[in-house]
């Protein structure tokens, strides 16, 4: 979910008679406005009575499934829900019990796309639909009549049967009576028309349980923590049960300022005893859940519900300092952070403008740019324009305004991003940023500095900031000062990252994630300002190592550090060199290298005094053909020098004297020298041979000898 807006003042007209609906639909006490006139997500207010006349269909119902497919171009992903239609409050509706709805977005086998301030919709989930023709023609696996929701996430008023409320982006209702449905039929005309009964909603009565004492929470610890990272929070307290069962634990949702809970997922239970329960703190809350739906835990109290559903509050709020972006798998069964990977040639991401970004609001989206370069090291950079506005799959990283009615009705932005996943060499699927686009609404009353933003405006350079945290992947906070927050005020101007959150968020997912390689999908990203990375050995020169930089900052020198033996655990310092911004190409040569192989590493030391390196480049004082080392082999490991001219899967087998195969292995093998490791299976002493086959067809063997 992208950016919100919170509305602390309304002088214009038009503004006044947005707030003027919702004050009327305020009246009946099943509902509440959340705040005096309340926007999130970069949407404004989509007023019931205008809801209502753009419907063609209003439906309370619950979501049967969820499909996603491409369009005919594969450059969008939709997903395909059928509904079960309990009741009619606008329009006619044959299928009861397979009406179909779409949604943007969706996960496809190893492909996802995910944008912001777009409604996704989880099997389970029920509401009432407010709906209207899809407007994209000619897709597959569709049918004649297929709906969407009108404003996206203000379409679907989300019931919470076991509370027996319901919630939409601007308001809570606290009842599911017949005010609640007396509301909506106000607007839409039509009397309410049951044609089912829905079970979740039906009276029960509630269980007598003898013996069972109410559970209380005596504290929990830490206080702060982080979501999505695995980070774990210990409840303590009494009568939580001996054992889980059904109980659950919640958290405030962050997507909408802890209006709503959100589950913990049930791969994040650690323990459950009566007295204590450990739970890893969520970024994409329990997904199957049909109230929870993938929303990230926030700061606030967290609940308690035993197996016997009795529940408890902690008293004392958590506090949630950045939450990390999780991906899920299609099946649900995986859950990962995903990371960079360097897209240009420079080792990072290069975005472009489309023909109607203009020069005002162009400088204020690089001068947000550059507030995550120059505090997190990321390596985005922008390139020429972009030949159109086009938002899709296609390989650019595009940041424009809509054309017409591109966006859904009152959202004023959106970023996508566009996920792929690939099976690492010990058969982890890692999933990856493969591409992000931003798409604003040309007609709000942004402003794009450097003035700061008035009463009445919305502050551009603060919107791109937040948005440009969500492409690092970074998920929205409950905590006012920081960027991440849900909401942001007409003419409140945050434009600078708060250290506790938004700097160490991007941090982590930088130096854990993004700067490293992890096996596929590609290059790993150069730490920022850092934009190339060379080495070479030549008899008589020695080891000479080039880089360059662009726009430097967050810097205060390089550290070139060199390893002690033929591999990467245990380094010696030779080397620093003096930063020489904006920007520069350096050079270091090491006259006297050790002989065989050596890595060598570049190390960019921050303000803070932390190190941030590309990985080590690998050089030999030897030839840089295919070599083992040591030979003979006298451990069950094989360790050999690869140097490999393109990334792709070497094939290597292992053959006795005889001629019999003793080992087929496949490993991903990035360009350039590496050392890699064979285990090899019990063996007697002997004569051995390696063969190998790389990705371009090119074969070769070595023989060696086993001790």
């Amino acid at each position: 979910m992208s950016f919100s807006l919170l509305i602390n003042r309304v002088r214009s007209r038009k503004w006044a008679g947005v707030l003027g609906v919702l004050v009327l639909a305020a009246i009946p006490a099943v509902a509440q406005a959340q705040a005096p006139a309340e926007t999130r997500c970069l949407m404004l207010p989509l007023e019931p009575a205008s809801r209502a006349r753009q419907s063609d269909l209003v439906v309370e119902a619950q979501v049967l499934d969820a499909r996603s497919f491409w369009d005919a171009d594969h450059r969008h992903l939709f997903t395909r829900h059928r509904l079960r239609v309990f009741s009619l409050l606008k329009g006619q509706v044959a299928d009861t019990t397979g009406l179909t709805v779409l949604t943007e977005g969706g996960r496809l086998g190893l492909d996802q796309q995910i944008l912001t301030n777009t409604l996704q919709l989880t099997p389970g989930q029920q509401g009432v639909f407010f709906l209207k023709a899809a407007p994209w023609p000619g897709l597959p696996v569709v049918g004649p009549a297929a709906y969407t929701p009108v404003g996206s996430e203000q379409g679907f008023i989300q019931f919470n049967p076991i509370e027996g409320t319901a919630t939409e982006p601007f308001r809570v209702y606290k009842g599911l009576d017949s005010g609640f449905y007396q509301e909506i039929t106000a607007f839409t005309g039509q009397a309410r028309q049951v044609l089912q009964a829905n079970p979740a909603l039906a009276k029960t009565a509630t269980p007598v349980r003898r013996g069972t004492a109410a559970p209380t929470i005596a504290g929990f610890s830490p206080v702060s923590l982080t979501a999505g990272t695995g980070a774990v929070l210990t409840i303590t307290g009494d009568g939580f049960g001996s054992t889980r069962g059904s109980g659950f634990v919640e958290f405030r949702n962050a997507d909408d300022g802890g209006s709503t809970r959100v589950k913990v997922r049930d791969d994040d239970y650690i323990s459950w005893t009566n007295n204590r329960i450990q739970v890893r703190v969520p970024s994409t809350a329990n997904g199957g859940s049909p109230v929870s739906n993938g929303h990230p835990a926030g700061s606030g109290p967290v609940r308690v519900t035993t197996s016997d559903q009795l529940t408890v509050e902690s008293s004392t709020p958590v506090t949630i300092v950045y939450a990390l972006t999780n991906v899920e798998s299609t099946d649900g069964k995986l859950l990962q952070r995903p990371n960079h990977i360097a897209l240009n040639a420079t080792g990072g991401i290069t975005f472009r403008f489309g023909p109607n970004f203009t020069a005002s609001p162009a400088a204020a989206w690089q001068r947000a740019l550059a507030t995550w370069r120059c505090q997190t090291g990321m390596n985005w950079e922008t390139g020429s324009a972009n030949a159109t506005n086009t938002i899709a799959e296609d390989g650019q990283n595009v940041v424009a305004f809509d054309q017409g009615a591109e966006l859904p009705a009152r959202v004023l932005g959106r970023t996508t991003s566009y996920y792929k996943g690939c099976y690492a060499s010990n058969g982890e699927v890692v999933f990856w940023v493969k591409e992000i686009d931003m798409q604003f609404d040309d007609g709000s009353a942004f402003q794009f500095g450097p003035a700061l933003a008035s009463s009445s405006q919305i502050d551009f350079e603060s919107v791109a900031v937040h948005e440009l945290g969500h492409a690092q992947q970074l998920n929205h906070l409950n905590l006012p000062r920081a960027v991440m927050h849900y909401a942001l005020s007409f003419g409140q101007n945050t434009r600078a990252l708060d250290p506790l959150s938004e700097v160490a968020g991007g941090r982590q997912v930088l130096r854990v994630r993004s700067f490293r390689n992890l096996g596929c999908s590609g290059p790993a990203l150069l730490p920022a300002p850092l934009t190339g990375l060379s080495a070479q050995y030549a008899a008589g020169t020695g080891a000479t190592l080039n880089w360059t930089t662009r726009d430097e900052c967050f810097l205060s020198r390089f550290v070139v550090e060199r390893s002690l033996s033929g591999d990467t655990t245990a380094w010696e310092q030779i080397a620093i060199v003096a930063p020489r911004p904006p920007a520069s190409q350096y050079q270091y040569v090491d006259a006297q290298p050790p002989g065989g192989l050596r890595y060598y590493r570049l190390r960019l030391q921050r303000p803070d005094g932390s190190l941030d390196n590309p990985a080590p480049v690998a050089l030999s004082s030897e030839s840089a053909g295919v070599s083992i080392f040591p030979n003979p082999v006298t451990a069950s490991q094989l360790r050999l020098q690869y140097p490999a001219s393109a990334d792709g899967t070497v094939i290597f087998w292992v053959f006795d004297a005889l001629g019999r195969r003793i080992l087929a292995t496949a490993l991903s093998v990035p360009t350039g020298l590496n050392v890699l490791n064979l285990n090899l299976p019990d063996t007697r002493p002997g004569l051995y041979v390696l063969r190998w086959q790389d990705a371009q067809g090119r074969t070769g063997n070595q023989k060696f000898i086993r001790l």
